[in-house]
């Protein structure tokens, strides 16, 4: 049986070769990035809003980011947040604080992970 880790870090690696591998999303490692300050800075509801939300010449790669996010928080809470965006964002209004709080903790840690092996990836394939 692996370790919580283990699994964040193989649901990353994965997320990280489909996005930032040979079928590249343009972006994504960037977004990756500054995904955990925006996590910390304006809290896990508004960052996956602000990922929805984008347009443009980062929208492929925000919404593969949501996806990745919302894809493992389905994975971990079970029968917690659902993967789709509407459903999360009423789950994550309903959910008390601290079921809140316990996502966004798996959300920052899996995306230590993944913010590594984006790098690695792209780094590995030049």
């Amino acid at each position: 049986m692996n370790t919580l880790d283990q699994q964040r870090a193989q649901y990353a690696w994965e997320r990280a070769r489909q996005n930032s591998g040979a079928s590249r999303v343009d972006g994504y490692r960037e977004m990756v990035k500054g995904a955990p300050a925006l996590v910390m800075g304006n809290g896990l509801m508004s960052t996956l809003a602000y990922f929805q939300s984008r347009t443009g010449s980062t929208e492929r790669a925000a919404h593969a980011l949501l996806q990745d996010i919302l894809g493992w928080l389905a994975s971990r809470q079970g029968d917690g947040v659902p993967p789709s965006f509407p459903a999360a964002m009423q789950r994550l209004f309903t959910d008390k604080a601290p079921d809140v709080m316990r996502a966004t903790d798996e959300t920052l840690a899996m995306l230590r992970w993944l913010r590594q092996f984006a790098d690695a990836v792209a780094e590995a394939e030049k």
